[in-house]
């Protein structure tokens, strides 16, 4: 199977954004029920970021030694399938969001009227709701890498 650098690119960044999440948002989560202190949360975001920053970097030299002369090219493919990866991670990141926003006013609300929902569904912590948008961007990155993967496999 013959790849493209940037398919290459795809491939790695979407396995790195899939075992990375797996790793630090069920942290998060319980970091922000637990506690109300910022600090832990601050120590493992900062030991996400550098784990994903490290396995990108030693990722991307791999595939850059191993294929020299495809490393940093792109062409009007290239090109075409990362616009169409943007678009979908826009719908997606857009949509996310507009729910997550909707369900953090209906959960304001709920608690408002009524004393039982609020037992049930308590208003996310300002911190969770940090957490809460995070997953919501990592889960955007992962469509697009999986966008440009399709696009990729489908020749469009």
């Amino acid at each position: 199977m013959n790849l493209s650098f940037q398919e290459k690119s795809a491939w790695g960044s979407l396995a790195a954004m899939i075992v990375a999440g797996l790793w630090y948002f069920p942290k998060a989560f319980v970091v922000v029920r637990v506690s109300e202190n910022p600090i832990a949360l601050i120590a493992i975001s900062v030991i996400w970021v550098i784990f994903l920053v490290i396995i990108e970097t030693i990722y991307h030299t791999v595939i850059a030694v191993a294929s020299p002369g495809d490393a940093g090219k792109s062409d009007e493919r290239d090109r075409l399938i990362d616009l169409k990866a943007e678009r979908n991670v826009g719908f997606v990141l857009g949509f996310s969001l507009l729910l997550l926003v909707g369900w953090i006013v209906a959960q304001s609300v709920a608690q408002s009227v009524a004393q039982s929902v609020v037992q049930a569904y308590p208003v996310p912590h300002p911190l969770e709701i940090v957490v809460l948008v995070l997953l919501v961007m990592t889960l955007s990155e992962i469509v697009k890498f999986f966008s440009q993967i399709l696009h990729y496999r489908l020749g469009s």
